[in-house]
């Protein structure tokens, strides 16, 4: 008996000596690249172990406070080299491809997402992520979740199929417009409405003049959009986006700067809130 006690003591000790070492295998030092990745990550309950993100990651806190490592696709190796991460997560087209090949050769482990353009490929991507950071069970919850939300979505269409347009504003230049294989586009598509711009891929500089001549029913903007004007008046005021028509009649849908930059776990509550809005309009006619 007196053995077995010390067998038992002894395989305890065992335990508690590994339990660290396995811990120890999982990153502690996450850089993040690109919105949707970052918000995977602390969605899994791993924020903690994020050290830095790019500019496009805004949410949730703490990162507004987190070092940055720029642009999705101009970072820097230097920068990212300096703070010693053990892992990157990084969004597809993140770059350019030079600075990944050096920080892979380097030895430091890049994660890269699918396309987070198609709401489709966003339980893969958590996938990935649970794999990566070891919170397999986490991402698997995390995943159903989204599957059924995505399943949900399909019956937000309404009847009648309005026409959207998506515009957003990009500094001092001309606005940019969505095309086919975009996230607008599949926003405006889960909705149910029909995207003017769907003769051309991605997204695409717009003149005044076909912002002007633009029949659309409504206008799907990003909220930077409207916040970068002060609110929906000013948006109006504005002596491009305000010759839109649709924006002239105050019929405007907006959803966050994150979701157009890619699907991420919050993705489908927005698009539900934009469903609703456009609901909420249609009946008011």
């Amino acid at each position: 008996m007196r053995y077995f006690i010390g067998f038992v003591f002894a395989v305890i000790g065992f335990i508690g000596l590994c339990m660290p070492a396995f811990a120890d295998g999982y990153p502690k030092r996450v850089v993040t690249v690109g919105a949707p990745a970052t918000e995977i990550v602390f969605a899994l309950g791993a924020g903690h172990n994020v050290i830095a993100t790019d500019t496009t990651s805004t949410r949730p806190e703490p990162v507004p406070s987190l070092p940055k490592v720029g642009y999705m696709r101009n970072l820097a190796s230097e920068g990212i080299i300096s703070l010693k991460p053990d892992l990157i997560i990084a969004v597809e087209k993140s770059g350019p491809d030079v600075v990944l090949k050096e920080l892979a050769d380097l030895g430091i482990p890049i994660v890269t997402l699918p396309s987070l353009a198609r709401m489709a490929n966003l339980p893969d991507a958590i996938a990935l992520v649970g794999e990566a950071l070891g919170r397999t069970k986490e991402a698997d919850a995390l995943a159903q979740k989204v599957r059924d939300d995505i399943a949900r979505l399909g019956t937000l269409a309404e009847a009648g199929s309005p026409s959207i347009i998506f515009l957003m504003a990009v500094g001092h230049g001309r606005p940019l417009s969505a095309g086919s294989h975009t996230t607008a586009a599949e926003i405006i598509e889960l909705i149910g409405g029909r995207n003017p711009m769907a003769t051309f891929d991605g997204f695409k500089p717009v003149s005044p003049e076909i912002i002007a001549a633009d029949q659309s029913d409504y206008v799907l903007v990003s909220q930077s959009t409207v916040d970068h004007y002060g609110g929906l008046e000013g948006l109006k005021t504005d002596p491009i986006l305000g010759l839109n028509k649709a924006v002239a009649k105050g019929k405007v849908l907006t959803v966050s700067s994150s979701t157009i930059l890619g699907f991420g776990p919050q993705s489908a509550s927005e698009i539900r809130d934009v469903a609703a809005s456009l609901h909420q309009q249609e009946q008011g006619k």
